[in-house]
């Protein structure tokens, strides 16, 4: 699937590059989106218990604002470098 900023595999900076950065950051985001929903599902069979603690919306706020910080931070660094 192509996407303005390239594929899900292969994304793109805001100059055109192929990012690694921004896929890590995409997965870390997409995997913190799915832990924050699934906070409060609970599995039993038998003796076994499986739970998934909730999470505060302060604590997945700061946590998503903390990987974002890594994206907007080397696009500002390579943004000041280019110019």
């Amino acid at each position: 699937m192509i996407l303005p900023w390239g594929n899900f595999l292969r994304p793109r900076d805001t100059l055109g590059r192929e990012s690694r950065t921004l896929f890590f950051v995409a997965v870390s985001w997409l995997m913190m989106t799915v832990r924050f929903v699934a906070g409060g599902v609970s599995f039993e069979y038998g003796p076994i218990h499986w739970e998934i603690a909730p999470a505060l919306v302060t604590d997945y706020g700061v946590a998503v604002a903390a990987v974002i910080a890594i994206w907007v931070g080397r696009e500002w660094v390579r943004g000041q470098a280019d110019a």
